[in-house]
């Protein structure tokens, strides 16, 4: 399985990974000749597919919850917006359930390294990015051996941490390319908003309003909405800052397109000098696979390939399919699989961007 861009697909690519929107399948998984939905599935804002070809067949990508648990969220989470939406409250149970299968789901995986993101549709982003955050939020408070109440109530604040988004003005929201200084604040105001929601909520207890409330907040005080700093940021905000970050950045958004995690990662730990906590930072990548399976990397003996599998003590190194294809193309050597750990004259120098 690798993740492809739509203007890649080939007649012979077969649909790894189903895709939906909103919930409903667009495509199930072993679907062939991808190449005849790419106008459909452009209109629906999605620009890559997870897809197996010949080069990739057998590369597993893993995720730290099942595509079963991941549409429970989507559908719970979504529910919960329609009802904010339509008359400003919402019910606790629904989240609470998929909560619960969250956790038992990444609780059996200790020691996953992501690879994967999960595709949305223009319509459905931010139920893929609370989910995404959500899990990487999750994987973070594992890490730091949070118990399992305090697990649930982090679960809780991540998955919500947007609704206040609900009740904003969508072209602003969706608005591609920059926003002004006036769109900027009028954004700014989801993290106000989803706390007063979650505070009529009287199931809703505080620790999941001020991951709402604080999320954007920065450890040198140039976050909103109050300016806070180190010590005034809960740490349960300070980790779904970083999960927040991570997400929005690795995806593909209408104002932005996706970088690849070797640059996310990058960019966390610039903004760890001053903006966000650098030991929880130092826990989230060790949850991360820099080169993700899937990935086409470039070695430095002039040929490329497709990441196979991580070593888990060595991120930097993994295991990659090769395609010899150094005499020009049609003269492909039989793919072979190298071990970066134990082949050391070899190194990544470069991989595509997604």
């Amino acid at each position: 399985m690798r993740k492809v861009l739509l203007s890649m697909i080939t007649p012979e690519m077969k649909l790894a990974k189903s895709t939906y929107h909103e919930n409903s399948m667009l495509l199930v998984a072993g679907t062939n000749r991808l190449n005849r939905f790419i106008p459909w599935l452009a209109s629906y804002g999605i620009t890559a597919l997870y897809v197996e070809d010949e080069v990739s067949e057998g590369i597993e990508i893993p995720d730290a919850i099942t595509e079963e648990t991941r549409c429970k969220c989507k559908t719970a989470l979504q529910g919960v917006l329609q009802s904010v939406q339509a008359d400003g409250s919402f019910s606790t149970g629904a989240i609470s359930g998929v909560v619960d299968s969250l956790l038992e789901d990444i609780l059996n995986r200790p020691d996953v390294l992501i690879s994967l993101n999960d595709i949305g549709t223009t319509d459905d982003m931010t139920l893929v990015h609370s989910v995404n955050t959500t899990v990487f939020a999750l994987l973070l408070g594992q890490r730091m051996d949070l118990s399992v109440p305090m697990l649930q109530k982090l679960a809780e604040g991540t998955l919500l941490h947007d609704i206040g988004k609900t009740i904003l003005d969508s072209k602003i929201l969706y608005k591609p390319g920059r926003l002004n200084a006036e769109e900027f604040e009028h954004v700014k105001r989801h993290t106000t908003l989803g706390y007063e929601i979650l505070k009529c909520n009287p199931l809703m207890t505080e620790l999941p309003r001020l991951v709402c409330l604080q999320h954007h907040e920065r450890l040198d005080g140039s976050g909103y909405p109050n300016a806070l700093h180190s010590e005034e940021i809960h740490v349960f905000s300070k980790i779904a800052a970083i999960a927040d970050m991570y997400d929005a950045i690795t995806s593909e958004r209408c104002y932005h397109h996706a970088i690849s995690n070797r640059s996310a990662v990058n960019i966390l730990m610039r903004d760890s000098v001053t903006k966000i906590d650098p030991e929880l930072l130092a826990l989230f990548i060790q949850n991360i696979a820099i080169y993700p399976n899937g990935t086409i990397v470039y070695l430095s003996d002039g040929t490329h390939g497709i990441v196979k599998a991580q070593n888990q003590s060595m991120p930097h190194r993994p295991v990659v399919r090769v395609i010899d294809d150094r005499e020009g193309i049609g003269n492909v050597k039989k793919l072979h699989d190298v071990d970066l750990m134990e082949t050391l004259n070899l190194t990544i120098t470069d991989e595509d961007e997604p």
